[in-house]
């Protein structure tokens, strides 16, 4: 499924305004399962008191309540299949091998993982330098946004937990959109 535009009572019930990422291929997969299960198994929103009830709880970041490394990683994979295999945003990726559809992968992984305060540090560019002069539309960015969004809902995560990652994703609207085109 794609979608061309996002829909403005999702982006209202997102609770974001220039951010919005939706569709995801409904099957359930090895990882997705895996993603849920850390949420289901408290690994993520754990509110059991530590051993040593003199100290006190920090709070989990937004990393370790979306599940770690490897959940991040298999939310990636997924969302960039999407982005690969969609009509209009696929474009932009026509002719990369599968070798820089890799590097694609593994520099959003550590992007969310580093954002989301995990312990990744940042491989690619700055978002401004890396999109400079595609003239990508606000449309094309609200269809990587849907993207995320159905990738998110496709692995169960908490509205709390993709409400977070969203807002710290749209920072990055500024840094990517060159057409405003809504």
């Amino acid at each position: 499924m794609s979608s061309t535009r996002i829909e403005p009572n999702l982006r209202k019930r997102l609770g974001i305004l220039a951010v919005a990422f939706i569709p995801l291929a409904c099957s359930s997969t090895p990882a997705q399962t895996d993603f849920a299960a850390a949420h289901h198994r408290g690994s993520v929103h754990s509110n059991t008191p530590s051993a040593d009830e003199d100290e006190p709880q920090t709070s989990a970041t937004l990393y370790e309540r979306l599940g770690g490394y490897d959940a991040v990683s298999a939310v990636v994979d997924v969302f960039a299949q999407k982005l690969f295999d969609d009509p209009i945003v696929g474009k932009r990726f026509f002719g990369m091998s599968e070798d820089s559809r890799q590097g694609f992968r593994q520099k959003n992984k550590n992007l969310v993982c580093s954002v989301t305060g995990g312990p990744c540090k940042i491989i690619s560019r700055p978002a401004d330098v890396t999109h400079a002069g595609l003239g990508i539309k606000a449309s094309e960015f609200d269809i990587v946004v849907g993207h995320l969004v159905s990738t998110l809902e496709g692995f169960d995560v908490p509205d709390k937990e993709q409400q977070e990652l969203l807002a710290i994703i749209g920072t990055l609207r500024p840094s990517i959109v060159e057409v405003e085109d809504r």
